[in-house]
């Protein structure tokens, strides 16, 4: 990268509230260091311990998403073991609101199965997420579908800490990118 292009990143970023990003693989490793530098730099802008918690089971929801969803993708130079991966940010709207953004490549085969999770959610309010969530928790045909890791659990979690319906978009990319799309999710806090 060009040291000028840096300089345009790291402005947009703060222009932006974002306050951590992180973008390439993810494991579970990898969650586990990326989370201890996110609750360092959420406690270095004060936050509130309750907004603390929202922020980083969100995190922790989306980098879930990103290991379950995501497909193997080897390295460009191809030495590397497949990963999996995608990219994630923290930011600040204001001294108020929080928010959790991610981005990672789906299956082709994941797409209408996430759509059907993701937009109910969005015409929900608070109380019918919350019923919604401990009915999915005493739901146990859930443990059968391979496909779904959480049967929906992260989604819910996210839905019911959000201070505003979350957000997603998915892209299709090119049949030269595998026929893969692109998953994009935003949380408010």
């Amino acid at each position: 990268m060009k040291l000028e292009l840096f300089n345009t990143f790291r402005d947009t970023a703060q222009e932006n509230g974002v306050i951590f990003y992180y973008t390439g693989a993810f494991s579970q490793n990898v969650v586990a260091a990326i989370g201890d530098s996110l609750k360092q730099r959420l406690d270095s802008v004060n936050t509130s311990s309750a907004a603390r918690r929202k922020v980083f089971s969100t995190f922790v929801e989306m980098a879930q998403n990103i290991l379950h969803y995501a497909p193997e993708i080897a390295e460009n130079d191809g030495a590397g073991a497949p990963a999996k991966y995608g990219a994630l940010a923290v930011g600040r709207n204001g001294d108020e609101k929080f928010f959790v953004v991610c981005g990672n490549p789906v299956r082709m085969e994941d797409v209408s199965r996430l759509h059907e999770k993701l937009e109910p959610l969005r015409q929900m309010s608070i109380d019918e997420i919350k019923t919604a969530y401990r009915e999915q928790l005493r739901n146990e045909d859930h443990a059968n579908d391979a496909a779904s890791k959480g049967a929906g659990l992260g989604f819910l979690t996210m839905a019911r800490d959000a201070t505003e319906p979350i957000e997603y978009s998915i892209a299709f990319a090119s049949e030269a990118d595998g026929g893969r799309a692109d998953l994009y999710l935003r949380a408010t806090i």
